[in-house]
């Protein structure tokens, strides 16, 4: 919906003729506001008669606020004057330097800011992208009738009419407003009767408690600092942001993985030559695990009409998180999840009952979510990102819990392999938990450390149950990486919200029994972001940057060995190994350039790379090699080593163990120019 709004000394509008086939009946001829009136042109767009009860609810409050500015603005004035006479005092006084400011002004007399009457116009020139539905000329009358009901004297001209109007815009600084309304359909959700425990493994709750001030008080049980920072950061008890730079954004631009593009929307990347190597190894890795546990592939478009119902019902609950592309005379939003076009797909099947557990997962290469500017945080939330994307469709709850059990251990290998530490959480309604807490706890056990649980009275959303694997930064912030969630509403035909019945996917079977039925769905991103996942992968290395050996795992690392020659003159051995090695399916690289041993082994540690190959003149002569092999992830021993020394093997005793070592993972290969530094190509000056 688009609300212009405009304020008015008087307006007065004429019924002239019938503009449509089946225009308002109206049986004024003649609409005549003395006084003050707010005149509030309103455009209802396609998917605003989704329900025009709560796009007529949202353009009555914008027009309440519209009116509070007005009102409240000379006192606005009047408050903004008392600090400009107190700064003026103070350089006066000679306490603050500068130059006196001016007092503001009103345009027009004081008691001209205020609004007498409101009349609701349906003006259709405010969109290309209007509603067709007859329920559309019912919402001015709405908007004007919930006005009536807080007081406001209003009235609402007739939809399909030819008319002229009046009006004398007062041309002051509120005068003239625009407003952009997207139609919103959100739960409330009980957070104030939420309650919150933590879960140790062997299955003890410990309630927690909030002070005065709802800052989390640490449990005296937990002895893990991590795991309190952690909960801090959840609870909302986090030390307060004084805007530092998280620390990732640093190795991401120097490492040459990511950057900040200028040159389109914030929150968008570009990817450079060794962060595409690891998001194709990311994406090779999740894609065959996912189809070894038994999913099927598919791949939606990235955007998709506002004028399905079934898609309204989902996106209008995050209207302010959508990008809008325009085609013509139609509009669509950029997808910020698989869930719609897939769950379409899905209704549109003829399921069968041997299918499930039916297992969907698409590689989501672009999704997007308009975050706010404050909210952007380098690789932890932006606006266009990648989603590795997995919904499992089963016959019943007892079996959504069998599948839940499965995906958990999936989702657990998958962040081990990627090298993510995490923290759990597990989220649903009290009655579930009750009836299900045995194997929760048995799950929380099997990682061997305690989990937060946050309990509400009621389901207030889609799922029942809702998992998290969430990574604590450098900075003690924390951020959901994998989760699952058990969605027992998505499938149904419709649900029954505030009274009324809403639209749902009606994604059905006919059982062996001979009835039909709606599967219950699991909800998986089975690493996470792809973004967040490099982010937590950097964030985890920096906090334990002085108790253990940063880096990569082998497999992921852009650059897994590294040639140091201790002279030029062994340059064309050097290079032979090196080629010998990507000729092997493993990414290595040869540092030739003129400079020391040490200094080629000091960049070499800055670039974590897994594996150094020095070779001298005895190597050389001896068809052998000394290698360090970086210990990623373990403590530093007394002496803060990073590596391990290795000298004088063989070539092939160093194949197998990079063989070894990325057992199980996707190979992939490095570009010629990077496999020499005389070659590599830089992007960052």
């Amino acid at each position: 919906m688009k609300i212009l709004l405009i304020h008015s000394k008087d307006v007065e509008v004429h019924k002239n003729k019938e503009a449509t086939t089946n225009p308002q009946e109206f049986e004024k001829d003649l609409i005549k506001m003395e006084g003050l009136v707010l005149v509030a042109f309103v455009s209802v767009e396609d998917q605003d008669t989704y329900d025009t009860e709560i796009i007529a609810k949202q353009g009555a409050e914008v027009i309440e606020d519209a009116i509070l500015s007005i009102t409240s603005f000379p006192d606005k004035i009047r408050q903004k004057n008392e600090e400009i006479r107190e700064y003026n005092r103070k350089i006066e006084k000679e306490e603050k330097k500068g130059k006196p400011r001016k007092l503001k002004e009103l345009i027009l007399d004081r008691e001209l800011y205020r609004v007498d009457k409101v009349l609701v116009y349906p003006w259709a020139h405010l969109s290309k992208f209007l509603s067709s539905d007859p329920r559309a000329m019912d919402v001015c009358p709405r908007i004007a009738g919930l006005l009536q009901e807080k007081g406001i004297e209003s009235a609402y001209s007739p939809f399909g009419w030819y008319k002229s109007f009046k009006i004398n815009c007062l041309g002051h600084e509120l005068a003239e407003m625009y407003r952009d309304i997207k139609l919103y359909i959100q739960p409330e959700e009980h957070l104030e009767s939420a309650k919150f425990k933590v879960i140790t493994p062997d299955g003890k709750e410990l309630d927690i408690k909030f002070d005065n001030e709802k800052n989390y008080i640490r449990l005296d049980e937990i002895k893990d600092l991590d795991f309190h920072l952690f909960l801090e950061s959840e609870l909302g008890s986090r030390r307060v942001d004084k805007g530092e730079e998280p620390i990732h954004i640093k190795n991401m631009k120097e490492f040459e993985l990511i950057d900040f593009e200028p040159n389109t929307d914030s929150g968008n990347l570009r990817w450079y030559t060794k962060g595409v190597i690891m998001k194709n190894l990311i994406k090779r890795y999740t894609e065959d695990s996912l189809i070894d546990f038994g999913a099927i592939l598919v791949d939606t478009p990235i955007m998709y009409t506002v004028k399905n119902d079934k898609l309204t019902a989902q996106t209008a609950r995050f209207p302010a998180r959508t990008y809008w592309v325009e085609s013509g005379n139609d509009r669509y939003l950029l997808r910020f999840a698989g869930d719609f076009l897939q769950f379409d797909m899905l209704s549109n099947m003829n399921l069968k009952p041997q299918y499930f557990p039916l297992r969907l997962y698409e590689w989501e290469q672009y999704d997007f979510r308009r975050e706010q500017e404050g909210e952007l945080s380098g690789l932890r939330r932006l606006r266009g990102f990648v989603m590795p994307d997995f919904h499992t469709l089963c016959k019943d709850l007892d079996s959504a819990i069998v599948e839940f059990k499965n995906q958990y251990k999936l989702d657990r290998k998958l962040e081990e392999d990627l090298g993510i530490k995490s923290n759990l959480i597990f989220r649903t309604t009290q009655d579930f938990y009750e009836q299900n807490k045995d194997w929760i706890i048995e799950l929380i056990n099997s990682e061997g450390k305690p989990a937060l649980l946050e309990l509400w009275e009621d389901r207030y959303y889609y799922f029942i149950l809702k998992f998290e694997r969430t990574v604590l930064s450098a900075q003690d912030k924390s951020a959901t990486l994998a989760t699952i969630q058990i969605d027992v509403e998505s499938s149904l035909e419709y649900i029954e919200q505030d009274g009324k019945k809403r639209q749902k996917y009606n994604i059905k079977f006919e059982d062996t029994d001979g009835k039909v039925k709606h599967p219950v769905i699991l909800h998986n991103s089975p690493t996470g972001g792809l973004e967040r996942i490099l982010w937590g992968l950097i964030e985890i290395a920096e906090r334990d940057i002085d108790t253990c050996v940063p880096g990569f795992k082998a497999w992921l690392s852009p650059v897994q060995i590294r040639v140091l020659t201790i002279s030029e003159e062994q340059n064309e051995y050097g290079n032979k190994i090196m080629e010998e090695l990507n000729q092997r399916g493993f990414r290595a690289d040869l540092d030739d350039r003129d400079e020391s041993l040490g200094k080629k082994i000091r960049r070499a540690e800055v670039d974590w790379i897994p594996y150094t190959i020095i070779v001298g003149g005895k190597e050389e002569e001896n068809e052998t090699i000394s290698i360090r092999k970086r210990l990623i992830g373990e403590k530093f021993g007394a002496k803060k080593s990073t590596s391990k020394q290795i000298n004088n093997i063989s070539l092939e005793d160093l194949i197998e163990m990079l063989n070894e070592d990325t057992k199980g993972f996707p190979k992939y290969k490095l570009p010629k120019p990077f496999r020499k530094f005389s070659t590599k190509v830089y992007f960052r000056k």
